[in-house]
């Protein structure tokens, strides 16, 4: 039996290791990208301060918003009708009619 026929052609095989070599590149640049990302502790400790800034500000004005709109409630409430205003003569027991 000859052995050379069941390899890979050796084009095919140099076809196959540059793929390989780029497959590895690829995984290796993300790998540093992520090492870098993490190494960068200034960068992502701001982002977590501007974001917990952002949250803090969204609810203050949120709850200065309501307040104000409660505040202006209660300066200027709907009128509550008086019970006979706004019963008919039929609730009251009065005749409706002269």
């Amino acid at each position: 039996m000859d052995s050379s026929r069941s390899r890979t052609p050796p084009v095919d095989r140099v076809a196959e290791i540059r793929a390989d070599i780029a497959s590895a590149q690829t995984r290796m640049a993300e790998t540093l990208e992520a090492l870098r990302f993490k190494a960068d502790l200034p960068a992502r400790l701001g982002d977590s301060v501007g974001n917990a800034a952002l949250i803090f500000t969204e609810h203050v004005f949120d709850r200065v918003t309501s307040a104000k709109k409660d505040e202006a409630t209660e300066q200027h409430p709907t009128p509550i009708p008086a019970s006979n205003e706004s019963a008919t003569p039929q609730e009251t027991g009065q005749p409706s009619g002269p």
